[in-house]
């Protein structure tokens, strides 16, 4: 069985759910971990078989875990239409919460420029097989969980350490509305010379939210 990612770029499905956070701060998790749910729509837009997958679930408290089901279960698809039929997979992110308010170090911003270019994947169990084509103007993400289509994004670099995304083609049907909105995104830590930790200023027609991840360069 396929499953696909109700998100937005490294954004998952929590932002077309009535939920009110996609981000829950945590002290025992060295950066970000997550919940990942899977769950199916049927032929009238109803959600079932609504489970939390394990394997891709890096965060494992139990008493989180089952909060993160139930939350879900009672929230709604803002398009269950352009759903049916298909399963899906929601995420959770659990955040250290030390970076609620972590900036980058100054002397750190020349190491962004690394950053600007080449490909990248996602340090996530649930984007495992994303993968982030960057140039100069452009950024392109291309994977199993778009149905092997891409999402294109103008990408604008505000400084070495923060840059801008405008959604200009998404490939699931149910995420077309999304063109046109804008992703800003700060660099808050480098991890090595490849890996970094990003904080996103969401804000769309659907919800207004912040997300964190890490992302890797494997290549030029």
């Amino acid at each position: 069985m396929t499953f696909h990612f109700y998100h937005f770029l490294f954004i998952t499905s929590l932002f077309s759910l009535n939920f009110a956070n996609a981000q829950i701060f945590v002290d025992d998790v060295e950066r970000v971990g997550i919940v990942t749910i899977d769950y199916c729509v049927d032929n009238s837009g109803k959600r079932y078989d609504i489970n939390i997958n394990q394997e891709k679930s890096t965060y494992k408290d139990e008493g989180w875990q089952l909060g993160c089901l139930d939350h879900f279960k009672k929230g709604y698809l803002a398009y269950p239409q352009k759903m049916i039929n298909e399963c899906w997979q929601s995420v959770y992110y659990f955040v250290n919460s030390k970076y609620k308010t972590h900036e980058l170090p100054k002397e750190d911003y020349v190491k962004c420029k690394a950053f600007h270019r080449g490909k990248f994947k996602y340090e996530s169990p649930a984007f495992s097989d994303s993968v982030i084509k960057r140039r100069k103007k452009r950024q392109i993400e291309t994977g199993e969980n778009i149905s092997g289509g891409r999402q294109v994004y103008k990408i604008n670099w505000i400084s070495d350490h923060e840059y801008t995304l405008d959604t200009r083609r998404m490939s699931l049907i149910k995420d077309k509305h999304k063109v046109g909105n804008f992703i800003n995104v700060e660099i808050i830590e480098v991890i090595n010379d490849n890996t970094y930790l990003y904080k996103a200023f969401i804000k769309d027609k659907e919800n207004d939210d912040i997300v964190f991840g890490l992302i890797t360069k494997i290549s030029n």
